[in-house]
C-alpha cells in the first residue's frame, strides 16, 4: 500500500476502531463491575479531607458548601474551602453557608496563588490521607464520597479515582450537547480505561486521591493548562493505578455560550498538547508500557483531527473544481458512516448511563448537531491550541483562573 492509502485507511477506520473499543469496554465494565455497594469497610470509613479551590465564586459557592455538608458519609470529614485571593464576596458567602459546622474551614490568606498551587497547599494542610478535590461550582451527590472511597480501598495501588460529572445548567443547546459528550465519550472512555486501572484523567471536577502519593510525585504543576491530566500521568508513571467510580455523581456547570466553550476547549486542547510534549520521553520507556495505549490514543486522536481537516478541505475544493468526480461522494458516504458509529456509541452510552441520568435520552433531540457542529468545534480547538502545546510545551508562568461563573 502507498503512504496515501495508509493515511486514508487510518482516516476512515480510526474512529470506528476507537468507538468500538469504547463501546465494548463500557459494556464489559457494566457487566464486571455492576452496581457497587458502598458497604462500610471492615475498619470503618476512613477520614477524608475535601479541598475546594475558589476564585471569585460568590455566585456558586453556597450551593457547593451546602451539598458538602449534606454528604452521607460515616467517616470523619474535613472540608477546606481554599480561597485564592478572590476580589468578590466568596469568603463571606462560603462562611455563611458553612454556618457553625465544625467540619468546614474557609481559608483566606488574601493571596492569589493560582489553582494548582492552592491545591498543593491544601494537600499539605489536609489531616487525612484520602483527599477529595472538587470545584466550587459543583454539588456532590450525598453518596459520592462513599462510592469513591469504596473504589480506592480495593487496592493500595490505587492513587486516585475519578468521579462521574453531570451537567446541571441544562436547557441550552451547548450544555445539552455536553450531556451527550459526558455520556458517550467521557463515560465510555473512562470505563474502558478503568478495566486496566489506567484512567488517563482524574479531573478536578471530582477526584479522590491518596495524599502521600500526590505529594511524592510533586503535586500539581502550576505551569500546565490542564494540571489534573498532567498529575494523573505522573501518578501512573510512578506505578500507581487510577480508577473510575461511575456512581460517584457530581453536578457541574458547563459553558453555555460559544465564547466560553471555545475558551474551555482551547485550554483543554493546549493542556493535552503540553502533557504529550512533557511526558513523551518518559512514556516511551519500556517500563511504562502500560501507559502506551493512553498516550497513543491521545496522539492518534490529534493526528486524525489534522488529517480529517485536510481531507475535508481538499474534498470540498476538489468537488468545486471537478464536480463530476465521484471521490467526493465517497467522502460523503464515509462521513455518514462515521456519523452512524457516533449514533451507536451514544445509544449504547444511554443504555449504560440511563439509571444515573434518566433525562439523558431527551438530549438525543439534538443528536444531528453533535457530530456536525460539536466535533468541528473540538477539531478546530485541537488544530489551534493542541498544536501550540505540542510545539511549545507548558508556559513558563503559572496558569491563571479563566472561566467566568454564572448562578447555578
Amino acid at each position: 500500500m502507498t503512504p496515501l492509502s495508509l493515511l486514508l485507511a487510518f482516516l476512515a477506520f480510526y474512529p470506528v476502531v476507537t468507538g468500538a473499543a469504547w463501546m465494548v469496554g463500557g459494556v464489559l465494565f457494566r457487566v464486571l463491575e455492576g452496581r457497587p455497594d458502598p458497604a462500610t469497610p471492615p475498619g470503618g470509613w476512613p477520614g477524608v479531607t475535601v479541598l475546594v479551590p475558589a476564585y471569585n465564586e460568590e455566585q456558586v459557592i453556597a450551593r457547593c458548601v451546602t451539598a458538602l455538608r449534606a454528604l452521607a458519609y460515616g467517616g470523619d470529614l474535613e472540608i477546606l474551602i481554599l480561597n485564592d485571593g478572590s476580589a468578590d464576596g466568596t469568603v463571606a458567602v462560603a462562611r455563611a453557608a458553612a454556618g457553625d459546622d465544625p467540619r468546614v474551614t474557609v481559608l483566606d490568606d488574601g493571596v492569589n496563588l493560582g489553582k494548582a498551587d492552592r491545591l498543593n497547599d491544601g494537600m499539605r494542610r489536609a489531616r487525612h490521607d484520602l483527599v477529595l478535590v472538587t470545584d466550587a461550582d459543583t454539588h456532590l451527590h450525598p453518596d459520592a464520597v462513599r462510592h469513591l472511597t469504596t473504589r480506592i480501598l480495593r487496592s493500595p495501588r490505587y492513587a486516585a479515582v475519578a468521579g462521574s460529572p453531570r451537567v446541571t445548567n441544562r436547557g441550552g443547546v451547548i450544555p445539552t450537547l455536553q450531556m451527550l459528550e459526558a455520556a458517550s465519550l467521557i463515560g465510555l472512555m473512562r470505563r474502558t480505561h478503568a478495566l486496566a486501572g489506567r484512567v488517563g484523567t482524574v479531573a478536578g471536577v471530582l477526584g479522590l486521591f491518596r495524599r502521600d502519593a500526590v505529594l511524592a510525585v510533586g503535586g500539581y504543576d502550576p505551569r500546565m493548562a490542564t494540571e489534573d491530566i498532567e498529575l494523573t500521568w505522573r501518578l501512573l508513571e510512578a506505578g500507581h493505578l487510577t480508577g473510575f467510580a461511575p456512581h460517584a455523581l457530581v453536578g457541574m456547570q458547563v459553558p453555555g455560550t460559544l465564547r466560553s466553550i471555545w475558551a474551555q476547549r482551547t485550554r483543554w486542547a493546549r493542556g493535552q498538547g503540553e502533557v504529550l510534549r512533557t511526558h513523551a520521553r518518559t512514556v516511551v520507556r519500556p517500563r511504562h508500557w502500560a501507559l502506551w495505549p493512553i498516550a497513543l490514543e491521545a496522539l492518534l486522536s490529534y493526528v486524525w483531527v489534522l488529517t480529517m481537516l485536510v481531507a475535508t478541505t481538499w474534498g470540498v475544493l476538489h468537488w468545486i473544481t471537478h464536480p463530476g468526480d465521484t471521490r467526493f461522494r465517497w467522502m460523503l458516504a464515509w462521513g455518514v458512516g462515521i456519523a452512524v458509529v457516533a449514533v451507536l456509541q451514544i445509544a449504547l452510552a444511554i443504555v449504560v448511563e440511563r439509571r444515573l441520568d434518566p433525562r439523558l435520552p431527551y438530549a438525543c433531540f439534538l443528536l444531528p448537531l453533535y457530530p456536525l457542529a460539536y466535533w468541528s468545534l473540538n477539531a478546530l480547538a485541537a488544530l489551534t491550541s493542541q498544536t501550540r502545546g505540542l510545539l511549545r510545551g507548558p508556559r513558563k508562568k503559572r496558569v491563571t483562573w479563566d472561566l467566568p461563573r454564572t448562578p447555578s
